[in-house]
């Protein structure tokens, strides 16, 4: 599969070309990844992804069954042992989330954590690493002594499985296996992605470092693929940014807003930033269920789940308890360009301050509808179900005030409180 026809290809000499590498199971996702134009300054092209649940609303039964396909490759690069995973903030807390779930040696839930760029937690062992083509370059795990995978699961000689959305050229498993390996050295890792764009050098890179700490690694992903870009490709992109329109507010009435609270059982965290296990997995199923009961939503495409960056999997469970045809999506501190147009992927943004960090903007792509609305690019949704365990507060009205004026039919606000400390 080719994006040289695509709205960024075309107009900065982009050529991506993707192609299963899983074999048959993964034919049928060779086609979810296009092109979109990055506002960043280190990197012109967003390679967005149909499939992940994060800048495009998507059918959740296809964004879990992906990760748990992805997982299938990870239990097969294990040897027979029970990994630990780790997922990369922001992107692929949910895709780590889906992996870690069928990973272990009997196809069920391996013990699970994530990286994140939120405060860290008092008392908690942090290793930082960069990622450095990233809009927020740092991201750190946060160990703490009691916390569902601690240092104790670390320093066993399982292999370890990272899990990104994107291998694009390797350094951000290199930053983050030379400071895992420094505290908590093993011999063996996986590092698994949907994508693995890779050049042949680099993933030759990647095991000679391991080799050079005694370790080794193995790659997996569903797709792999090549990015070639012309050498002028960014100020291409900075000249093309500055030619773009603003993209316009939502224009609907706002429609009503409903708001809940979850409150979490005691032994279900609200995010894996600390560890997650099979027992974590049995409370959530039942809690989301009990909150899909309730909401009067449509169980089909006209209702999206929206996450909060890295809140992710929660949401994304709710939305399959609701029915597996119902979309999910997150919010996202990554800014891109939107372009209303046929064949670009980001048809819409809602633009807002962050719910963790009112200084801070955030975004919501294809939630509001598209003046050209097409099948999967922004066609708008009656119900809109935002799910975030951020505190509320008055900047956050914002975002559902957006939501409001983008749904046509009713917004419900579910707040996640986690469960008191005894």
């Amino acid at each position: 599969m080719s994006g040289k026809a695509g709205w960024v290809a075309t107009r900065l000499d982009i050529d991506l070309d993707v192609r299963a590498r899983a074999g048959g199971a993964a034919a049928g996702v060779a086609d979810s990844i296009e092109l979109g134009l990055r506002r960043n300054p280190l990197r012109a092209q967003l390679l967005v992804s149909r499939l992940l649940g994060k800048h495009v609303p998507a059918r959740v039964a296809d964004v879990l069954g992906t990760g748990h396909l992805l997982g299938d490759l990870v239990r097969a690069a294990c040897d027979g042992r029970t990994p630990v995973v780790v997922g990369f903030a922001e992107t692929a807390t949910a895709l780590g989330h889906a992996v870690a779930a069928v990973a272990d040696v009997d196809g069920r839930q391996a013990p699970y954590l994530h990286t994140t760029r939120r405060p860290t937690p008092a008392g908690a062992a942090v290793l930082e690493f960069r990622e450095e083509h990233s809009h927020a370059t740092f991201q750190g795990l946060a160990l703490l002594p009691d916390g569902v995978v601690d240092e104790t699961a670390m320093r066993a000689d399982a292999p370890l499985v990272l899990v990104d959305d994107e291998i694009s050229t390797g350094r951000t498993a290199i930053n983050a296996i030379r400071a895992l390996h420094a505290v908590w050295p093993r011999s063996r890792y996986v590092v698994a992605s949907l994508l693995d764009s890779r050049t042949d050098e680099q993933h030759r890179d990647l095991d000679a470092f391991a080799a050079g700490l005694g370790a080794s690694v193995v790659s997996v992903a569903l797709l792999s693929g090549s990015v070639r870009t012309p050498a002028n490709v960014l100020d291409r992109a900075a000249r093309l940014l500055d030619s773009l329109p603003a993209a316009p507010l939502p224009a609907g009435e706002p429609v009503p807003v409903l708001r809940w609270t979850l409150d979490l059982p005691a032994g279900l965290p609200t995010l894996a930033a600390q560890g997650w296990n099979g027992a974590c997995e049995g409370l959530l199923a039942d809690t989301v269920g009990a909150v899909a009961a309730a909401l009067p939503v449509h169980r089909d495409a006209r209702t999206l789940v929206l996450g909060d960056e890295e809140f992710m999997y929660l949401p994304q469970r709710l939305a399959a308890a609701l029915g597996e045809d119902v979309r999910t999506s997150t919010t996202t501190r990554s800014p891109a360009a939107v372009v209303d147009e046929p064949g670009y992927p980001l048809r819409t943004v809602l633009c807002f301050p962050a719910t963790e960090d009112p200084d801070r903007t955030a975004y919501a792509y294809n939630v509001a509808p598209s003046a050209r609305p097409e099948p999967g690019n922004a066609p708008g949704f009656d119900d809109v179900v935002l799910v975030t365990d951020a505190p509320a507060a008055p900047h956050t009205d914002v975002l559902i005030g957006l939501l409001a004026a983008s749904a046509r039919r009713s917004v419900h606000v579910v707040q996640v409180c986690p469960a008191a400390t005894p």
